[in-house]
């Protein structure tokens, strides 16, 4: 036999001496205590929390909506002084 064939024979038989291993109960039990601890961690956050941020949102919606509407008026009734700077759209 040749030292690659053997190597190559040594890589094979790894899998033979390998046993598989069970997990402790102490584990498992771990594992299924996961999904609970994560939802009690959502329920954490106070709900004036949660509120004050979704108020925080609206009222954010809210003046940009506003800002828009009086841009766009102010867009409107400012025709008269684009003329005065139009010197400034060449540069």
């Amino acid at each position: 036999m040749t030292p690659d064939y053997d190597k190559i024979e040594r890589a094979f038989s790894v899998g033979d001496r390998v046993a598989n291993v069970t997990a402790s109960d102490e584990l498992k039990q771990r594992l299924m205590r996961i999904p609970t601890s994560v939802k009690e961690g959502y329920n954490k956050i106070p709900m004036k929390f949660v509120w004050a941020a979704a108020a925080s949102i609206a009222l954010l919606i809210a003046l940009n909506v506003l800002s828009a509407r009086n841009y766009s008026k102010e867009s409107a009734s400012s025709q008269s002084t684009s003329s005065y700077f139009n010197h400034l759209k060449t540069l």
